[in-house]
C-alpha cells in the first residue's frame, strides 16, 4: 500500500514541497564558514540538485550560509555554497545557492 502523498491534516508532504527529488546516499563530508578559517564534518544522507539533508555533531553552530564540500573517492571534493532551510541538533535541510 503506497505511503500517503500529505499529512493528514492536508498539508502537501515535504517530498511535494521540494523542486526535485533527492537521492538518498552516504557521503563524507564538511561544512566550511567563517572565510574558511571553521570547518563541521558532517555526512550527507540525501542529495538533489537543489540541495541536501546532512547529518553531524554540533550542526546548531552551523551558520545560516556556507560551503558545503562532498568528499569523492579519490581524496578531491565537489563545493557548493548552500545555506540552511531547518535543522534540528543532529540534521539539516540546505538548499544549495547558485
Amino acid at each position: 500500500m503506497p505511503l500517503p502523498l500529505s499529512s493528514p491534516t492536508g498539508a502537501p508532504s515535504s517530498e511535494q514541497r521540494r523542486r526535485s527529488h533527492r537521492a538518498r546516499c552516504l557521503l563524507q563530508g564538511s561544512c566550511v564558514f567563517n572565510d574558511g578559517a571553521s570547518t563541521l564534518d558532517v555526512i550527507v544522507r540525501n542529495i538533489s540538485q537543489t540541495g541536501a539533508r546532512i547529518v553531524g555533531n554540533e550542526l546548531i553552530c552551523l551558520p545560516k550560509a556556507f560551503e558545503l564540500r562532498i568528499i569523492d573517492t579519490s581524496g578531491g571534493y565537489s563545493s557548493k555554497k548552500a545555506r540552511i532551510i531547518w535543522r534540528t541538533e543532529a540534521a539539516a535541510g540546505v538548499a544549495f545557492v547558485d
